[in-house]
């Protein structure tokens, strides 16, 4: 009977959602040993529409990436977890394996600290970015 019971709170319990503030500050990302909040490096802002179906990501100065050259990224947010979103990217034309587009998980693996993995990649795999908090 408790087996029931506790089996039917966990069916009947709604996921807890991602929390917005996790993004919150000025984050710098890096694949080196080198100081990651140094004035020199790339600064980014992102930002999670209040319908929680949009994420933006701002960056202090101009990238160029396979989605093109900008300052702006923005993406629809396909699922969350509460530690998790996975996205995928305005303009993406990226295909995985099966020839779907490519889909991203930004995972907060610490508070201040994220990483990024391809969707369809094995459970535990990342890319070499690690993303560090700089401000609040």
């Amino acid at each position: 009977m408790l087996a029931t019971l506790l089996l039917s709170a966990a069916v009947n319990t709604a996921p807890i959602p991602f929390d917005a503030t996790q993004l919150a500050g000025s984050w710098a990302e890096s694949v080196n040993t080198g100081s990651v909040c140094e004035e020199a490096r790339h600064f980014s802002r992102m930002q999670l529409s209040d319908d929680r179906q949009r994420l933006a990501i701002f960056n202090d100065r101009t990238w160029k990436s396979t989605l093109g050259t900008t300052n702006r990224f923005a993406a629809v947010v396909l699922a969350e977890t509460e530690r998790s979103l996975t996205i995928r990217y305005d303009n993406e034309t990226r295909r995985d394996p099966s020839g779907k587009l490519v889909e991203w998980q930004l995972i907060i693996v610490a508070p201040g600290v994220y990483r990024w993995r391809e969707a369809d990649w094995a459970e535990g795999k990342v890319n070499g970015v690690v993303g560090i908090r700089c401000s609040p």
